[in-house]
């Protein structure tokens, strides 16, 4: 059942950053400049609902200069970390 509901947040989560990179520009602009820290390249936000096909076997991506701007983005703010561990960002406490 808690796989259910970590998968049915992560989904969520896609649809709103998704929505939030081409329609709210400017919020996703102020949460960036908050954020803390770096990509580690661990590819754990890779993973969301499923693997990105554009991994590799070391779980890096192949295409990392050029993805996706949701994935550039990623975390938008401290929501899109409640189920990753190894990112290397972190957003301060409000």
């Amino acid at each position: 059942m808690r796989w259910i509901v970590q998968k049915t947040v992560e989904g969520w989560g896609k649809l709103r950053r998704f929505y939030l990179v081409h329609f709210r520009k400017r919020y996703v602009a102020a949460q960036l400049a908050r954020r803390l820290g770096a990509c580690v390249r661990c590819g754990d936000c890779c993973s969301i609902m499923f693997r990105c096909p554009y991994l590799d076997g070391d779980n890096h991506c192949t295409i990392y200069e050029r993805r996706m701007v949701q994935c550039r983005y990623f975390p938008i703010d401290a929501r899109d970390l409640a189920y990753r561990t190894s990112c290397g960002f972190r957003f301060p406490e409000s």
